[in-house]
């Protein structure tokens, strides 16, 4: 049952990460890349579904698969493989550092207001 659930949050982490990159991809229009040509980056705030709760959707959705691989790899008597805890828990710490970055990013970019009630990587936690 373990793996099923870690398999299935797997497959559903890797489809809302790459949802979230191919999304993030088309915010560069062929607009905003002639505003490039002229001198204005043609950064957009980001409105997709999974960023009104998250600043960072795609860094949760990483976290999420680094937890199903920890999950699915576990050794038998064993809830998580260690290693894959361990990259884990690293992929959280660079990935929060950088998620803050972001945020302030767009809170400069765009305004507090913006981004008021949005967390950092983790819904409703950070």
């Amino acid at each position: 049952m373990r793996t099923f659930v870690a398999a299935i949050l797997f497959l559903l982490a890797s489809g809302m990460q790459y949802d979230c990159h191919a999304y993030l991809a088309s915010l560069k229009t062929a607009a905003s890349r002639s505003e490039t040509e002229r001198g204005s980056n043609g950064y957009r705030l980001p409105e997709h579904p999974a960023f009104h709760t998250t600043c960072t959707p795609h860094y949760f959705a990483e976290c999420l698969i680094y937890l199903a691989l920890a999950l699915i790899a576990a050794p038998p008597g064993h809830l998580l493989n260690r290693s894959l805890v361990c990259a884990l828990v690293f992929v959280v710490v660079n990935l929060g550092v950088t998620a803050d970055g972001t945020r302030r990013w767009y809170e400069q970019k765009f305004g507090a207001a913006a981004v008021a009630g949005r967390a950092r990587m983790i819904p409703f936690v950070f």
